[in-house]
């Protein structure tokens, strides 16, 4: 199978995105923080044109929703993919009961999201706003002509998140299209993106994230603190005293897999898989399985994946990232697109 437009692009050269199902809810007022302190799971140190990657849980310690969370001047905005901007803004006004001045604004009427990812985006936006956006670290952001620019992403490489009011994203689009046209800027599907965040496991709620389970058996310790309260904080801790038993872990195979297959060796079950796809540049299948604790780390072979009623295909237990991320490798200050063909980096597959 070969790569789409989209998928080689966000490999090679970059790629636009319209993204859809993101809640992004502004809190502000002098309670802002501490609202925001109730819900988070991470330890709120964040400066202002800083972002944190976190997770939102319900009461039972299940994740809720994944979300960045940024701090914006005296406000902080939230980005959550999981629920819609009601189900978010409910959420964080019953966990903020009791909290003096202190306001949620959806502020997805306003405004709609384009994603640039891809090892030359940072060209494409240096086009637009000027080289001084290469310099952006990742996880930070800043206003420009009415527009924030997030320097985040979850395929592995370069990108950036636009947040552009409504009656100008046709016009933003178009422009980015043209200026990356040298470039070869394609555009990509969500499902394009989905496939390769699930490539360099980046967490994703439509994927693994919905099947009801909690940071510690989709190895997101690192999203959560222990050291203060927060919304599941009792739950989870409850959890972690009882021990899991089963863990995500990452899944190659020849063989197609998918959702709910069961991951067998020697004739018993070891696990059930969460999320799965085909990895066109690989030309293998790849996915995330939640997997028996013994059984939970890479070089694990011998297992069959499918389901009771199918055939059952081969699989191993590999460490993720699966492809050797192009961005790794490209240095702004020395490599660009036109000289591509005269610079030695590692093939993207490994061999």
């Amino acid at each position: 199978m070969a790569p789409t437009d989209g998928m080689y692009a966000v490999r090679h050269s970059a790629a636009l995105t319209r993204v859809d199902g993101v809640a992004h809810v502004r809190i502000s007022g002098s309670g802002a923080y501490q609202a925001v302190n109730r819900v988070l799971p991470r330890d709120l140190y964040v400066r202002d044109g800083q972002i944190t990657l976190s997770v939102l849980l319900d009461e039972e310690g299940r994740i809720f929703a994944d979300c960045s969370l940024a701090r914006d001047e005296d406000a902080f905005f939230i980005l959550a993919q999981g629920p819609d901007a009601d189900e978010l803004m409910a959420y964080l006004r019953r966990h903020a009961e009791g909290v003096d001045d202190v306001a949620f604004t959806d502020v997805g009427r306003e405004r709609g999201i384009i994603s640039l990812d891809g090892p030359y985006a940072w060209e494409v936006m240096a086009r637009w706003v000027g080289p001084e956006v290469i310099g952006l670290p990742y996880l930070t952001f800043f206003h420009f002509d009415d527009v924030v620019c997030c320097r985040s992403g979850s395929t592995g490489e370069y990108g950036y998140l636009l947040l552009v009011r409504h009656e100008a994203l046709d016009e933003a689009w178009g422009t980015l299209l043209e200026m990356g046209r040298e470039l070869d800027v394609a555009t990509a599907t969500q499902a394009e993106l989905d496939l390769c965040a699930l490539e360099n496991w980046f967490f994703n709620i439509r994927g693994e994230g919905r099947h009801g389970l909690t940071p510690l058996e989709l190895q997101l310790q690192w999203r959560v603190s222990r050291r203060k309260s927060f919304v599941g904080s009792e739950a989870l801790e409850r959890r972690r005293a009882a021990g899991i038993t089963r863990r995500a872990t990452f899944l190659a195979s020849p063989t197609q897999m998918a959702v709910g297959d069961a991951v067998m060796r020697d004739g018993a079950e070891r696990g059930v898989v969460l999320n799965a796809g085909l990895s066109p540049l690989r030309e293998d299948w790849v996915g995330l399985a939640l997997m028996d604790l013994d059984h939970a780390f890479p070089g694990v072979d011998a297992l069959q994946v499918g389901s009771e009623a199918g055939s059952r295909g081969s699989a191993r237990t590999v460490t993720p990232p699966v492809l050797t991320n192009r961005s790794l490798y490209v240095n702004p200050q020395v490599h660009s697109y036109a000289s591509r063909h005269d610079d030695h980096f590692p093939p993207i597959v490994p061999r």
